[in-house]
């Protein structure tokens, strides 16, 4: 374990002096409000999630090397606190690597029990798992460590490879009965989605021990009359792609996702036990080559998506703004971070529909958006250079 970062001996002056002046970012307008936007930290590598564990201090994950950090929301930053041990990390550019350590999300009961879940790209023989760590969170006299570091959920062996693609790895959980939601990517092999044996393109349901969840579906499988095969047992929805961005509404307790569509047709979906979404059959975008792709937006048996958006928005990292925030006329309404938008997508709906849609250009590639305890809107931007960003109302 890597100790806490523990003040240097050093003056202010020279702290100071030490300190490179951070980015700065011009009023950003928007639909209702004209957006301030202050970078609160920087200097993480490629941050791909964090959390509030409470008013005034945040956890952040680093997915290339792993490693997770404190932060607080006056811009302090530690050294990494832990750090991944068995972490794949595909060979090659960063570009062609999406490995690492991704998300983290408190437990519902957080304050009493103190554990977290972190998801991240675990190494094995056959190259590589999505795998979700439980731990638990130790505040002391000021300092945080990490202890009681247990993998909870390994994906299983027969559907472990050593693609550097399309993990998945957000999560979220439901606070009505402790199940825990982990998307996992098709590894950029489509048939994975349309397998009902293998847990790539799908989101599946644990409970916090990570055992299967008892009232998940059952899905068809392809095997024949003769020797019928059974789903697995972690499955919530299948025909998935690669879903970055999970997040349960506030007020229906429903679960939403953005999804990574091919070239275009990003696209929003309600995931509902037992659906199948359709990829690669059904697409609103085509192949990297231009070429087409399945048969269009619908298909007999498969659910359509909410809402398709018209441009590349790359989402990944979703919230909902919930009652009591700087955002009062943004109540309900769902903020989706944009990798290639470089900004926020926000969506209003309305009885299961998208009402409203504008992407709110901060010029970043935005990895995580969360809803912060003092009501604004936290943004982690996705860089060798990853900075963690605030955002309020002008005035």
């Amino acid at each position: 374990m890597t100790p806490f970062l523990r003040a240097t001996l050093a003056s202010p002056l020279a702290l100071a002096m030490a300190l490179p002046a951070l980015a700065e970012y011009g009023p950003v307008g928007s639909d209702l409000y004209t957006l301030e936007v202050e970078t609160v930290a920087e200097g993480l590598e490629h941050p791909w999630g964090m959390v509030f564990i409470s008013d005034d201090r945040f956890l952040v994950t680093e997915r290339n090397p792993g490693t997770l950090r404190t932060g607080t929301v006056d811009g302090d930053l530690s050294a990494a606190i832990w750090e991944v041990e068995s972490l794949f990390r595909h060979e090659g550019e960063t570009g062609r690597s999406q490995a690492g350590l991704f998300d983290i999300v408190l437990h519902p009961d957080f304050d009493e029990n103190g554990w977290i879940y972190l998801s991240y790209s675990r190494e094995t023989d056959r190259g590589a798992a999505v795998a979700v760590i439980r731990a638990t969170v130790v505040e002391e006299d000021g300092d945080v460590r990490i202890e009681d570091v247990e993998d909870i959920f390994v994906m299983k062996e027969d559907d472990q490879d050593s693609s550097g693609l399309h993990f998945g790895g957000r999560m979220a959980f439901d606070a009505s009965d402790n199940a825990l939601f982990l998307s996992i990517g098709e590894r950029r092999n489509v048939s994975r989605a349309q397998d009902a044996s293998d847990q790539a393109g799908s989101v599946l349901r644990m409970t916090d021990e990570g055992e299967p969840h008892g009232d998940n579906p059952e899905f068809a499988t392809d095997e024949d009359d003769e020797n019928p095969g059974s789903s697995d047992p972690y499955l919530f929805s299948i025909g998935n792609r690669n879903i970055q961005a999970l997040g349960m509404h506030p007020t229906t307790g429903e679960l939403w996702a953005a999804d990574h569509g091919p070239l275009g047709g990003d696209e929003i979906n309600l995931i509902v036990a037992g659906n199948n979404y359709g990829w690669p059959f059904t697409t609103g975008g085509t192949d990297y080559s231009g070429a087409p792709m399945g048969v269009g937006t619908a298909m007999e048996g498969m659910i359509p998506p909410v809402h398709i958006f018209e441009e590349t928005m790359a989402p990944s990292g979703l919230s909902f703004v919930p009652v009591g925030t700087q955002f009062a006329d943004w109540t309900g309404n769902m903020l989706i971070g944009g990798l290639g938008a470089e900004g926020i997508v926000r969506v209003r709906l309305e009885e299961g529909s998208v009402s409203d849609e504008e992407v709110i250009e901060i010029g970043r590639r935005i990895r995580d958006v969360q809803i912060g305890p003092d009501g604004a809107i936290w943004l982690l931007t996705e860089h060798e250079d990853g900075e963690v960003l605030r955002l309020t109302p002008e005035g």
